[in-house]
């Protein structure tokens, strides 16, 4: 049933980022405020996101949702709710970052544990609960990125970290897009033109940063 597979899919989410937030919280060596408060705003936004995921699914199945709001609320979200989450997310996080001095680049820095570890534990859950062997190849991918991220975390900056994170995980999406019949971000089936773009845009913005800071 529909709703069995949004109450699968939530608990699985749930799990994945409470052992992500577990892992940063554990792992970080900041002081146990300064964990605490980054722990406290990811989840915040991670809450957000799933409102914005509901308002989403909500405004591109209007007409429906008017007349059977059940119909629905009951099924599971699709990409393009994710999508549009995800932007209006990003909106609310630029105004944050102009309004109130919300310092976007150690929030994506400290979120990076958290997403990875809760990346790679989903994956691990949709293997192991699911059965789902179309996952292994995310899987690896999580495993990969969660090994370089331990192994050079120390040794470079944080935004070259980021970027290189980024591109990677952008180049091993898209060479699972063409091997596997589709790839996913925590269940949502993804357009491989998604992570091309996500990747142009952290190239973007990391090269406008670096001219910016060498002029």
């Amino acid at each position: 049933m529909p709703s069995t597979t949004v109450l699968m899919s939530l608990a699985a989410n749930i799990i994945s980022f409470s052992v992500g937030l577990l892992a940063y919280y554990l792992s970080s060596n900041l002081s146990s405020k300064d964990k605490r408060k980054n722990v406290e705003q990811i989840i915040s936004y991670l809450i957000n996101l799933i409102l914005f995921i509901w308002v989403a699914k909500i405004i591109l199945q209007l007409p429906l949702f008017l007349s059977d709001p059940i119909a629905v609320l009951a099924y599971p979200s699709d990409a393009q709710a994710f999508y549009l989450a995800l932007l209006l997310l990003t909106i609310q996080m630029t105004y944050q970052g102009k309004k109130s001095g919300l310092q976007l680049q150690n929030l994506l820095i400290n979120a990076i544990p958290v997403i990875l570890v809760a990346s790679f534990t989903y994956q691990f859950i949709d293997i192991v609960w699911q059965n789902n062997s179309l996952a292994w190849g995310n899987f690896i991918l999580m495993l990969l990125l969660l090994l370089i991220y331990l192994l050079v975390k120390d040794r470079i900056q944080s935004a070259m970290l980021f970027l290189c994170l980024t591109v990677i995980w952008t180049i091993g999406k898209l060479i699972l897009s063409y091997v596997l019949p589709f790839t996913t971000i925590f269940s949502y089936m993804i357009h491989p033109l998604f992570f091309v773009i996500i990747g142009l845009i952290h190239i973007c913005i990391f090269l406008f940063k670096r001219k910016k800071v060498s002029s």
